[in-house]
């Protein structure tokens, strides 16, 4: 049990790592807890949650996505919310309204696919637009 604690650390870290320091620091004295299911445990609806008051981030095995995604998408509504200026959510909204295609979700959740895309090892193909990579790379550090 200790050793896939002292694993899940090191994933933690090594994800961290490729971050901007800005965007790591975000999440900086956050506990990590990993739950087995497709979704988080007693929720059906979701594969994380990040809880500021509490300083605690909840990430599923989600069928879909691998657990790294996951946790940057987590991480991603944090850049949204701390980094992300407005003017730049602006511009985001504008290229979501030109790339979006069927994909079914707000332009806060598709930005945190497009950010969990960029730092990602397994990027998912469905949020693989040049148009987001760009804008993520021109993200405030």
């Amino acid at each position: 049990m200790e050793d896939e604690m002292d694993s899940e650390k090191a994933d933690i870290a090594n994800t961290l790592e490729k971050l901007p320091d800005s965007h790591a620091a975000l999440v900086q004295g956050y506990n990590w807890k990993f739950h087995g299911g497709n979704t988080l445990n007693g929720d059906e609806e979701h594969v994380g949650y990040m809880d500021d008051h509490e300083k605690e981030i909840a990430i599923a095995a989600p069928y879909n996505y691998g657990r790294e995604f996951t946790v940057l998408h987590e991480i991603a509504h944090r850049v949204w919310e701390a980094i992300v200026p407005p003017e730049y959510k602006k511009m985001w909204f504008q290229i979501v309204a030109n790339t979006q295609e069927k994909q079914d979700q707000n332009p806060e959740e598709l930005f945190c696919m497009a950010y969990a895309n960029r730092y990602a090892k397994n990027k998912i193909v469905i949020h693989d637009h040049p148009q987001w990579h760009e804008f993520i790379e021109r993200l405030p550090q």
